[in-house]
């Protein structure tokens, strides 16, 4: 078959440079790429939230449970969040889970659970309170849907609001609770640590005692997904729904980079209180240790999220089948140069 390909390419010169000259333009003309700076920020309409005090306690119903989902209430206001200089205005107020959604509350939703054993290297931990995991950052939208559908049908939700995921400055306040994020004092109580270096490991949820705010697992446990997209810098300052970019390049591989923030066991989180560790989780990933905490926010930020997906990923099929064959091309064209042409250097 190999020798096949390159003796065509050998005998099809012209051919062969037009085939590949044609899907290289095809890739600049066809593939939308990470150009959204059409899709700008919007503040949140037509949302009404009665009196309600930071802190209070929202819970709702899951099917044939008497387990109750969680979140906690935060006041929109001028927020110190992981040492932000200047302040980042929360514009308007939201709830957030006040643990990681756990397997049970997962199965209750979408009606199943992880595969216990993807690999030696990728097992997780079962039971009902285990934290969620091993999916993808379209089933946790799903069950964002499926979520505030319930929500609705017992009449629970503020109107104008939604489940959805928070965005990094959101994970991030309740987190710190707008001010220094962990002290060395009640690090151990309420941090998930690692000072020597083991192995992490993924613990139910609650175990710990809860932060000033009363959210528990902010630190340690699973990475958490949120609504924004990876970007190397951090973005201090701005507001939690900031959905243009000047740039257009906040993912930089070929599909989409999600931030995932708090994740895992912090042995260097005495050197740095002030930094909560993030990284990227592509959209069809599935990790062993990396989860999610919901949040109930105006459904405009739950819409921007998706219409922005709708923009960068999935990659079609058809141009996945394109890719591949342009990929297999040049792999035989480089090939056939260095064998009959000489050496070629990798691009």
């Amino acid at each position: 078959m190999n020798n096949t390909i390159i003796k065509w390419i050998k005998n099809n010169k012209k051919i062969s440079f037009f085939i590949i000259t044609l899907l290289t333009l095809l890739i600049f003309l066809l593939y939308p790429g990470n150009d959204i700076t059409c899709l700008d920020r919007v503040s949140p309409t037509s949302t009404h939230i009665e009196t309600t005090n930071a802190r209070d306690i929202l819970e709702t119903d899951l099917p044939d449970s008497e387990h109750k989902l969680t979140l906690i209430f935060i006041p929109k206001g001028s927020y110190q969040i992981a040492g932000s200089d200047p302040p980042t205005e929360i514009t308007y107020p939201y709830w957030l889970g006040k643990y990681e959604v756990t397997q049970e509350e997962w199965k209750k939703v979408m009606g199943w659970t992880p595969v216990p054993e993807l690999n030696e290297e990728d097992t997780i931990a079962m039971g009902a309170l285990y934290p969620m995991c091993q999916i993808s950052y379209y089933e946790c939208l799903d069950f964002c849907d499926r979520l505030t559908e319930m929500a609705q049908q017992q009449g629970i939700l503020p109107k104008g609001y939604c489940f959805s995921l928070p965005t990094v400055a959101q994970w991030e306040l309740a987190c710190s609770c707008g001010k220094e994020i962990v002290s060395s004092g009640n690090l151990e109580k309420i941090a998930w640590t690692n000072p020597h270096g083991a192995k992490a490991r993924v613990y139910p949820v609650g175990l710990k005692e809860p932060n000033a705010w009363g959210f528990h697992d902010m630190w340690g446990n699973v990475w958490e997904l949120c609504a924004d997209f990876y970007h190397p810098h951090r973005l201090y300052g701005s507001n939690p729904v900031n959905w243009k970019t000047d740039t257009g390049n906040l993912s930089t591989d070929m599909g989409l980079s999600i931030t995932s923030v708090g994740g895992g066991l912090f042995y260097s989180i005495l050197d740095n209180k002030e930094e909560i560790p993030r990284r990227k989780y592509y959209a069809d990933s599935r990790k062993s240790d990396t989860g999610l905490r919901v949040a109930l926010v105006p459904a405009q930020q739950h819409q921007l999220l998706k219409e922005r997906l709708k923009h960068l990923h999935p990659v079609p099929d058809w141009w996945k089948n394109i890719k591949g064959s342009f990929e297999l091309m040049y792999f035989y064209t480089k090939v056939y140069i260095r064998t009959y042409w000489g050496s070629l250097p990798d691009l």
